[in-house]
């Protein structure tokens, strides 16, 4: 099955709108990840109350590229299906940034892809974020 959604976005993400793009009848797995925008992070100086994604422009591509390699490396019988979207731009504590959804026959394949396209995506995207904390400030992480 295909990668059928990879993105980088500036519009919020809704994960029921991936999940449907995964959904098939031959798929009795659906694994879900939603990341979303936390109050603290270790390397913020504060509470945390905003952030600011900027991504490359290669970002687009790359997100489909990252994707696309996980399925090679552990799908070798083409059974799942893939949709992910990171936003980009502001967003507040509590909004979504980031949305793996992946289908597949069995639970374990599903919880094995998504898993892998969400530390890919962490470690590779070429997106940084600028988090802004409560008493003013802000610092930068995944430059």
């Amino acid at each position: 099955m295909p990668v059928v959604q990879a993105s980088v976005s500036d519009r919020p993400v809704d994960p029921a709108e991936l999940l449907a793009l995964v959904s098939r009848p031959d798929a009795g797995a659906v694994s879900l990840f939603v990341g979303v925008v936390r109050n603290h992070d270790p390397q913020a100086d504060g509470e945390v109350v905003a952030l600011h994604y900027t991504s490359h422009p290669s970002a687009q591509g790359r997100i489909g590229e990252i994707a696309s390699g996980v399925l090679a490396e552990l799908d070798a019988q083409n059974e799942c299906a893939v949709a992910t979207v990171h936003r980009v731009g502001e967003l507040v504590v509590g909004d979504v940034a980031f949305v793996v959804a992946v289908s597949a026959a069995h639970r374990r394949l599903a919880f094995e892809v998504c898993e892998r396209v969400v530390e890919e995506v962490k470690a590779g995207l070429p997106v940084w974020k600028q988090q802004f904390v409560a008493r003013g400030g802000y610092h930068w992480s995944g430059l």
